[in-house]
């Protein structure tokens, strides 16, 4: 018998038992669905790792630190030693160590470097304007190499140390109509030292920023200051401290040499670096370990599916017997026979991977917009099906069910003719 007949065979056999058939593939099915979706979220979570930090971090930059913990959270499980340059990170909760004015000289000269952007944690004791209540909020060191959205005004390539940029969530509250009318008026920051004594300056805006979907949760909210300024009201701050000299992190740019190259070279001088590609692949990480886990549940149902399959194909043979040992009487070979109930299995399994992933694309389709707006992932969507890996999902399956039909296959194979045309 050809292959193209034995496939024929197989699948009339099959419309035979339609009930049987369905309820088999649904299994197949299910497990199918669950790891289509499971892929098409890890992709669509990975996609949006890699947009999320190009959108948060320069590509070409690299992040410095003095101490380990800075990326990695403290260690407060056991004394620190001491050292000149330690205190408590805010971005933390634990004691790092922190840059010095040596540190940053250090890493200004080293050989590559042509910037770097010292990044202080700073807050501010209100914000506020004539008519409007007092706020809190964060003073973040503005790096236009950033490239924040603005609703309104300019993001200038230099901020003047007498200028903010100001996020959009203050318009409303400062008594703003719109992001046109806060662009040129002024607003009052107060700072506040430990001692108690305060310091209060207007500042211009020149520019109103607004987040998008692939804003970092975790950037505070607060006024954009030129770097000078940022030193300037860090000085006051912690005036009489040990973090009056002090930054935790600087951002350092180089010229004509890769981001991976500079870290080297940060690192080779005694510090810690990570660049916005390590950034990617931590939080990868984390995606791909999540999706292992909701994996397995789906490798589970698989493996329930594929005794179904041994289960349901046994009891084909069982109630074709008489039909088996006629095949072989006609003269029908044992591989021919075998082939018939693998090639059988193999439709099942193609029937129940289809039926699962055609109903994970579809449930993709219209769950899409509804988890975006959730999560606030904007046009962006979770679910992204990439038709190679739904492809090979539906092979690995095929492969699954086929080697589940084996067993039943050999045992139609071994049926003797004459014993199995005498079965009722």
């Amino acid at each position: 018998m050809k292959m193209i007949d034995s496939l024929r065979r197989s699948g009339r056999n099959l419309r035979s038992a339609k009930m049987r058939t369905l309820l088999t593939a649904l299994a197949i099915g299910v497990g199918s669905l669950t790891l289509t979706l499971t892929l098409a979220a890890s992709q669509g979570a990975r996609d949006y790792t890699a947009r999320l930090v190009s959108s948060n971090f320069d590509p070409k930059a690299v992040i410095a630190a003095k101490d380990k913990a800075f990326f990695e959270g403290p260690n407060t499980s056991k004394p620190q030693e001491y050292s000149s340059n330690l205190a408590t990170s805010t971005r933390s909760g634990g004691l790092l160590k922190q840059f010095d004015s040596k540190d940053i000289a250090t890493i200004k000269a080293l050989p590559h470097v042509v910037k770097v952007v010292e990044n202080y944690e700073l807050s501010s004791q209100f914000i506020t304007r004539e008519g409007a209540k007092k706020y809190t909020g964060a003073i973040i060191v503005y790096d236009a190499a950033q490239k924040p959205i603005i609703k309104a005004g300019t993001a200038p390539e230099v901020l003047p140390n007498d200028s903010v940029l100001m996020p959009d969530d203050y318009l409303d509250l400062l008594k703003f109509t719109s992001a046109e009318e806060a662009v040129g008026k002024t607003v009052t920051m107060q700072v506040q030292q430990i001692t108690g004594q305060t310091q209060a300056k207007d500042y211009k805006i020149v520019g109103v920023t607004t987040k998008s979907s692939l804003s970092v949760g975790f950037v505070p909210t607060g006024l954009y200051v030129s770097e000078a300024e940022a030193r300037s009201i860090n000085t006051f701050v912690n005036d009489g401290t040990v973090l009056a000299n002090l930054v935790p992190s600087a951002i350092v740019r180089g010229d004509g040499v890769s981001a991976d190259t500079l870290k080297g070279e940060i690192i080779k001088a005694g510090y810690q670096a990570r660049t916005a590609k390590d950034l990617q692949e931590f939080i990868t990480q984390i995606v791909n370990i999540l999706g292992i886990i909701i994996a397995v549940f789906g490798f589970i149902t698989l493996i329930a599916s594929f005794f179904g399959v041994v289960n349901t194909q046994y009891i084909s043979v069982l109630e074709r017997t008489r039909e088996i040992g006629l095949m072989k009487a006609l003269g029908m070979g044992r591989r021919t026979v075998s082939w018939l109930f693998i090639i059988e299995a193999t439709w099942i399994g193609f029937l129940g991977a289809a039926l699962g992933a055609g109903l994970a694309i579809g449930l993709g389709i219209l769950l899409n917009p509804w988890i975006s707006k959730k999560i606030n992932f904007g046009s962006e969507h979770l679910l992204i099906f990439k038709p190679a890996q739904i492809i090979a999902l539906i092979v690995f399956l095929m492969i699954v069910t086929t080697l589940a039909g084996l067993l039943p296959a050999r045992k139609a194979a071994k049926q003797d003719p004459i014993e199995a045309l005498r079965t009722e």
